[in-house]
């Protein structure tokens, strides 16, 4: 059940992670437990989604969120459409084994959709570090149209410079006698072979530099909008909703930096692993696919990958948790009557 990659993988020697124990990680991880994470995932965001609709997306906040949770969407949906070669191995392995071929070009979907996703809450956090810091300057620089072009236009640059992998490949067919048929392997396309002096550095480049960027982004507003927020708690307003003279922001604009902030906090969980990661393929060249360390280097990004969708389910408890206008228009939409303590 793991054919596609043996059609592209040369002959590695990697001490650390045999290739018979990385079989074994491929079908209990990589295929079992992320099927059900993106399962789950996948519910989650579609709540999210129904819930900012229903709301109406008439603020930069929920504009901004509907954009993370697309994405996070279209990371579960292909992760968990090319993942379907598990439970149609069931049925029949001559189909299992044609879906998981036909569908491998989706399995780079959900990893791009990620790059999306750790920048456009890269510039979440510079919207609400500039919300807190100059409010009155800049709530009318950032307005909803404003907050819309920049997530489309963050979406089609980041996702864009990813698109070049998907003419890596091709697909040919070999016959196998135990199926008494021709099946598709995947193999490197001449494109690659005609540019690959180019395309693969600059992959690599990216692959590291923009997860960078982001965190580095991340880190830097959080930290001066959690400053912020502390110099502000000193000056309240005079009730809910006000805004403080002195500061500026309002106490519904305090709960929500709060909660963004937890949002932004756990993308830095999540985007600290890949700089440790990012760090060692720095310091041995080897660590990484197709090299000395293989197997290793495929283990450890599975595992950050779990972490991704791990993370991109947990979105919908925090919002349900820290937003009570998220908690009353999920209460409305699904009719659920809670009792007040």
């Amino acid at each position: 059940m793991n054919s596609t990659l043996s059609s592209l993988v040369h002959p590695v020697l990697d001490y650390i992670v045999t290739e018979n124990l990385y079989s074994y990680f491929e079908v209990i991880i990589n295929l079992w437990t992320l099927f059900f994470l993106f399962c789950f995932g996948l519910v989650t965001n579609v709540l999210n989604a129904l819930v900012f609709i229903r709301q109406g997306l008439k603020d930069s906040v929920n504009i901004s969120m509907m954009a993370i949770t697309f994405w996070d969407l279209v990371k579960c949906l292909s992760g968990l459409i090319h993942r379907m070669y598990g439970p149609l191995y069931a049925l029949s392995p001559w189909l299992s084994f044609c879906w998981q071929n036909f569908t491998y070009y989706v399995e780079y979907t959900p990893i791009f959709a990620g790059y999306v996703n750790f920048s456009l809450t890269a510039y979440v956090s510079v919207e609400r570090c500039l919300c807190v810091s100059m409010p009155f300057k800049v709530k009318s620089i950032i307005t909803v149209k404003v907050t819309l072009v920049m997530v489309v236009v963050i979406s089609m640059i980041t996702f864009g410079a990813f698109f070049v992998v998907y003419f890596l490949y091709d697909i040919y067919f070999v016959y196998f006698p135990e199926f008494n048929t021709s099946l598709p392997l995947f193999r490197f396309s001449a494109f690659y072979y005609r540019a690959q002096n180019v395309v693969m550095p600059y992959y690599n480049t990216i692959a590291i530099l923009l997860p960078f960027s982001s965190f580095v982004v991340l880190c830097a507003c959080s930290t001066i909008t959690i400053i912020y927020l502390k110099k502000s708690s000193k000056f309240p307003g005079q009730g809910t909703g006000k805004i403080s003279s002195t500061s500026g922001i309002s106490i519904r604009e305090r709960k929500v930096s709060k909660m963004l902030l937890v949002v932004i906090g756990v993308k830095i969980g999540n985007l600290f692993p890949r700089m440790i990661c990012y760090t060692a393929q720095l310091i041995e060249p080897e660590f990484y696919t197709l090299r000395h360390y293989h197997y290793l280097f495929m283990t450890v990004t599975r595992f950050l990958f779990v972490l991704d969708i791990v993370n991109a389910s947990a979105t919908f408890f925090i919002y349900l948790n820290m937003s009570s206008n998220f908690q009353n228009s999920f209460d409305k939409l699904f009719n659920i009557q809670r009792t007040k303590e």
